[in-house]
């Protein structure tokens, strides 16, 4: 199963008892979680400038009135106007206002073939009854993604009748598509954007920004739970600014309709409303690239101790790409990088480490000492392991530390050698992808990797 030795026999007997319990069984009903999310896009932007292709209507978020039913390939721009938002179409002003607009889909649309053979449109409001266990209903301005209706080709994905309606952002780094609603605010002296849209799509543009979607599927799908049940872990996280996450790794990567993959959209469709739960709520399940062979308690890394993120081997996440790597800096470079940090050293005497994590590979603790830019001695230190491996601009901290000296004993260069990449807490991708190449289901991937949570079903609906 994994390799000999006692670490090989305490990861083959969890994972003797994750299997014999029966991956397959959902171990709870979950509560019904928000059928939408927020993700912030650009904050304090001077500029914002869309399209649409389909049904979409300009509104005001205030009183929700409608100035004008939108035209395919039609550009718009707004702006920053002294708190207020300046509306252009096609460069030529349209309206000033001051309370957030919506760029919002004006239909939900989707077609079935009748008896007759005549393609009929179903119109918004419109019930209609999808027959699976137990049988559905969905009202038609629902999220349809993942429904199928039965044909005589035999099972097809049920999708809006023209394909998908789809906003188009421009900005500085290009163009890119997204489906759902986007929303504008003045704040500040800027704008803030905000893509709204079901979750499960929200998450049809997550799960190949954060893996790539040639690996085996019950990694993706491993994959596809972690995010969904971090993301609702995560609502309301920048509720100050009008979003619940943002777009980057600062939440978890999201490149919207540009950025899907039909493997990775399979993936979430076969684990639609499968959530990671502890104590009935769903886990901030963390997950990061590789773990250099062992992952971390939270409180080694960060500062809060979740219960769930307990340090565990990781045998099956060895990769080429993050392991032995190695980076020298000169002690100019060295405080070239502190300074990048914040820390302001005119000189830079010695690294000491302090303190190792749980599992003692990671550097918990270090103390920088120097001269500050007065020229008098200074002692930084620097915690937890995330923060280490940060301030030093290093893949993680799952390393040690060689230095060479000078003849008068004065720091000239540290070599930083090292395996893994990222914070160490929850998942390691490259270890689900190992373990997924073994066979095991991504139940069994996501139990092992966080504690004593429930893989629990229909969150959401």
């Amino acid at each position: 199963m994994f390799r000999p030795g006692k670490t090989g026999l305490l990861v083959g007997l969890l994972f003797f008892f994750f299997v014999c319990r029966g991956a397959e069984a959902f171990e709870e009903e979950a509560t019904v979680a928000p059928g939408t999310i927020r993700v912030g896009l650009a904050q304090q932007a001077a500029q914002v400038e869309f399209s649409i292709a389909g049904d979409y209507e300009l509104i005001s978020v205030s009183d929700q009135k409608v100035f004008v039913s939108l035209k395919t390939g039609e550009r718009w721009q707004a702006k920053a106007d002294s708190g207020r938002i300046s509306l252009f179409q096609n460069g030529r002003f349209f309206q000033s206002l001051t309370g957030p607009l919506q760029v919002r889909s004006g239909l939900s649309r989707a077609a079935v073939l009748a008896g007759s053979g005549e393609l009929r449109n179903l119109s918004p409001g419109e019930e209609m009854i999808i027959l699976g266990a137990g049988g559905r209903t969905s009202p038609m301005g629902s999220d349809l993604s993942g429904l199928h209706v039965l044909s005589a080709q035999g099972l097809a994905p049920l999708l809006p009748a023209g394909g998908p309606d789809l906003i188009t952002l421009y900005n500085g780094e290009g163009v890119r598509r997204y489906r759902g609603s986007l929303e504008i605010r003045a704040a500040g002296e800027g704008l803030t954007v905000i893509n709204e849209l079901p979750l499960e799509e929200y998450l049809y543009g997550v799960v190949p920004a954060e893996m790539p979607a040639s690996w085996p599927a019950e990694a993706l799908k491993a994959q596809a739970v972690a995010a969904r049940s971090y993301a609702l872990a995560q609502l309301g996280t920048y509720g100050k600014y009008g979003f619940d996450l943002l777009a980057t790794q600062n939440s978890q990567v999201y490149k919207g309709y540009d950025g899907e993959n039909p493997a990775t959209t399979k993936a979430v469709q076969e684990t639609r409303g499968v959530v990671l739960t502890y104590q009935g709520l769903p886990v901030n399940a963390l997950f990061h690239s590789s773990s250099g062979g062992y992952t971390e308690n939270s409180e080694d890394v960060w500062k809060d101790r979740l219960a769930y993120i307990r340090a565990r081997p990781d045998p099956e996440d060895r990769n080429d790409r993050h392991y032995n790597w190695q980076v020298v800096y000169t002690k100019d470079q060295l405080i070239e990088q502190l300074k990048s940090r914040e820390y302001d050293f005119q000189d830079v005497f010695d690294l000491t480490e302090l303190e190792r994590t749980a599992t003692g590979k990671r550097v918990k603790r270090l103390v920088i000492k120097g001269l500050n830019q007065e020229g008098k001695p200074v002692a930084e230190e620097i915690s937890n392991a995330d923060r280490v491996r940060t301030v030093l601009g290093l893949k993680s901290a799952f390393f040690t530390m060689q230095k060479e000296y000078d003849g008068q004993q004065k720091l000239v260069k540290v070599t930083f050698c090292g395996n893994g990449w990222g914070h160490g807490l929850g998942m390691s991708q490259y270890g689900a992808l190992g373990l997924a190449r073994k066979g095991y289901s991504y139940q069994d991937i996501l139990k092992y990797y966080y504690s004593g949570v429930t893989v629990a079903r229909n969150y959401g609906g």
